[in-house]
Parts: C-alpha cells; structure tokens; sequence
C-alpha cells in the first residue's frame, strides 16, 4: 500500500492530471482499491489520489455508509447556502479548524469504468467532495483559514501530536 503524502509534498498544491479513460495512466480498478484501501488504512472521510502520491484527477469518500470513487470530478453547482463545520485533513495530521462550504452541490464524476454520473451532495457529503475537488485543483483547506485561525489550529494540533505520542509510548511499553 501506498504511504498518505503529509503537508509540504508539491503534489499537493498541483492540478492533477485528467484520467484518460482511452489510454489509462493507471488501471482504473485498481486506483479504485489503492484509493478506498488508504481511505480506510488512514481513517478519512476521503483521500484524493495525490495524498498517495498518484498525480490524477480522482479520489474516494464515504458516503452513505458506503464509499464512491470519483474520477475527473467537476462541481457544476454551489448552493448559496452554507455551512461552517471544522475540517481536517489527512495530510495535515491533527489540523483542524472550521472552514466555510456551500452547503449542497451538483456535480458530475465518472465512475471506475469510465461511466458518467451525476449527483447532487448536501451537508457533510457535501463538504468532503468539497474538500477533496479542491485537491484535484491544488487547492488546499489551509488557504481557508486567517492568520489567526492558523496559529491557534497549529497549537492544538502540537497538543494533539504530543498527546499521540505520549499515549503510543504508553502501548509500546
């Protein structure tokens, strides 16, 4: 399995490359199981291809108790309603803070056989094909945030690190 890319890696400020269908990069069936295997490994509500190092336009995401994989997604609509709920990220580990979303969309994304649907999302779902469209972008959640919204965030998330340190110490003892 591939190892989750943290905060820093290039790949994720970059726009990923469309997948083609016609001449795949990569066989769609198994990005489809990379993607949903690290989503779970990693305990997300969804990973986007690059957060496992593969510069595509696809990435997976709970939803409704089961999981979709989106390949060469596109937003066609935002709500003009919002919401404002704290977000994290997988690749910013313990980061977290709340960011501002529509709160419904309508989008279109082709499944792993290249078949075109379309879906309209509210709510958390809603904001997790938020999340990870924009990596797709090289948009990160970071970019969402104040100054001061940052550092307060990176304050917990030391507390947050020094609290799963201390506590894998305790297990490995």
């Amino acid at each position: 399995m591939k190892e989750l890319i943290l905060e820093g890696d290039d790949i994720l400020s970059k726009r990923a490359v469309t997948f083609d269908f016609t001449d795949p990069q990569e066989d769609p069936f198994k990005l489809k199981e990379e993607l949903l295997d690290a989503m779970v490994k990693y305990e997300g509500a969804g990973i986007s291809a690059c957060q496992i190092g593969i510069d595509l336009k696809v990435f997976a995401m709970r939803f409704n108790g089961d999981a979709i994989v989106a390949f060469n997604p596109r937003i066609s609509h935002y709500s003009d309603e919002t919401t404002y709920i704290k977000e994290g990220c997988l690749s910013y580990p313990g980061l977290f803070f709340p960011v501002t979303r529509a709160y419904g969309i309508n989008c279109t994304y082709a499944n792993h056989e290249g078949t075109v649907l379309s879906g309209s999302f509210v709510d958390i779902a809603s904001k997790i094909f938020q999340h990870e469209y924009d990596h797709m972008q090289g948009k990160l959640y970071t970019e969402y945030s104040s100054g001061y919204m940052m550092r307060n965030a990176r304050r917990k998330q030391k507390l947050w690190q020094r609290k799963k340190n201390n506590n894998e110490k305790r297990t490995d003892g």
